[in-house]
């Protein structure tokens, strides 16, 4: 029936158009004289999109049959070849974006990625090396350099004229050895003479001092009255212990001075003197050489120093350069190691096939063990939450006269009573063919209805 009504308005159409053609020609030569000096020419304005424009044709109505389609649909295949090995989603199941629907044998994948991420690890071990080296090699090339200054010093003090501040500690040194001489010859004649008899009165006389100390503390405490306070008899039992600790020291002295050296004082007195001349003697070589100046000897030495602080840093560089070398190898095996994770993983992730976009598992053929082929279709997930209409034969003469926007009405044949309202949403670019005729296909935004609508319903669509 709608076919037929499809047919009138077409016929309408072409009756109206044949009144037309014999109305121009009937025009006469005023028509032609003034279409050969004007013409009009209808013009898209550039980047304007053609969807969004629409012509008047006279028409009245312009309409097309469909079907229902969901709001958007996936059809899903694996990229690889593989063997199923898991079926994890059933026919009419509600799953979200990302979910797995299924998974091939994965074995081959998994083990070429436990492989790559060995080599990858080994490769960054060999750069945390690798620069653990070149660490080392600069402070190789640091010390070589030091070196260098080193032997330049010496060999500088080696070459450089004494300044009078050098000559002048070097003869203080020389003095002050002479006085440790005198000084330990001192003290061995002491020791082996004994005391003269000048010390051994004074030490007398302090003894008696001392005594004499102890006697004025020992009656200062004892005038004291018991109820003293406690704190001045404490005063002066402290000063009388301090006299009596003076007198035991000067008495003593007396003792040591009156028995004279033992005989280990008196050979550390002599080998005293032995170490002191020694010394003396050694500072007497070092100030004769100072004066005389280095020796070829020492100079050509100092040079051969530097040579070889020189050949050190020159070996230091180049031990530095391979080590560069060395990092730049190993980074560029773990570069190399990096993409061979990734791919392989991405190679692990191409047999699990999952959803693109969450909805409803519309259709399902696949079994558990079945070999499938890389990109036929084995499942299918749709948004069916909302509900399109696809046109299937709206030709070139009617879509000129509908834009995206436009209000539409909708019949399912399922629901002959029942009109849905729609909009435009998109008209295709590019035609196809249709029982011969050149098509665009429309897609149309249902609103909201209870109605039980199914994917592939038939539909009847008229845009006023």
């Amino acid at each position: 029936m709608r076919r037929f009504i499809s047919g009138l308005v077409i016929l309408a159409i072409i009756i109206g158009g044949g009144a037309a053609v014999y109305w121009y020609s009937t025009r006469g030569e005023e028509a032609n004289t003034a279409a050969s000096s004007s013409s009009t020419t209808v013009s898209t304005p550039t980047g304007t999109d053609v969807n969004s424009l629409a012509l008047e044709t006279g028409a009245g109505q312009v309409t097309a049959e469909g079907r229902i389609v969901p709001a958007a649909q996936a059809s899903l295949a694996f990229q690889i070849s593989g063997q199923i090995a898991e079926v994890l989603v059933a026919e009419g199941d509600v799953v979200d974006e990302g979910a797995p629907l299924l998974r091939l044998d994965d074995t081959d994948q998994q083990l070429a990625l436990q492989q790559a991420q060995a080599i990858l690890v080994q490769a960054e071990a060999n750069l945390h090396t690798a620069e653990a080296s070149l660490q080392q090699a600069q402070v190789g090339l640091e010390t070589a350099e030091l070196g260098i200054t080193s032997a330049e010093v010496q060999l500088a003090l080696l070459t450089a004229d004494p300044t009078e501040a050098q000559i002048a500690l070097q003869e203080s040194q020389l003095a002050i050895s002479e006085a440790v001489v005198n000084q330990a010859a001192g003290s061995r004649s002491a020791a082996l003479e004994g005391a003269s008899t000048a010390e051994i009165r004074a030490a007398e006389a302090q003894v008696q001092a001392a005594q004499a100390a102890v006697q004025a503390a020992q009656s200062q405490r004892d005038q004291l009255s018991s109820d003293a306070p406690q704190s001045q008899r404490d005063q002066a039992q402290l000063r009388l212990n301090a006299a009596l600790a003076n007198q035991q020291a000067a008495q003593a002295q007396l003792n040591e001075l009156q028995a004279g050296a033992t005989a280990a004082q008196q050979q550390a007195a002599s080998a005293g003197v032995g170490a002191a001349i020694a010394q003396q003697e050694a500072a007497e070589a070092n100030y004769n050489l100072f004066l005389a100046g280095a020796r070829a000897e020492q100079i050509a030495i100092a040079e051969i120093g530097i040579a070889q602080a020189e050949q050190a840093v020159v070996s230091a560089e180049l031990t530095i350069q391979q080590a560069e070398q060395a990092i730049a190898q190993a980074q560029n095996g773990v570069a190399e190691a990096q993409a061979a994770v990734a791919t392989a993983e991405a190679a692990l992730a191409k047999t699990v096939l999952t959803a693109p976009l969450a909805g409803t598992v519309a259709q399902l053929d696949a079994k558990l063990g079945q070999i499938v082929a890389p990109g036929i279709p084995l499942a299918t997930v749709a948004d069916v939450s909302r509900w399109r209409v696809e046109t299937t034969d709206l030709t070139e003469l009617g879509v000129v006269a509908v834009a995206v926007g436009y209000p539409v009405e909708v019949a399912v044949d399922a629901f002959p009573d029942q009109i849905i309202p729609g909009t435009i949403t998109d008209i295709a670019r590019t035609a196809s063919l249709f029982l011969g005729d050149v098509t665009y296909t429309v897609l149309i935004d249902l609103q909201p209805t209870d109605l039980p609508l199914r994917w592939g319903m038939t539909t009847f669509v008229t845009v006023e």
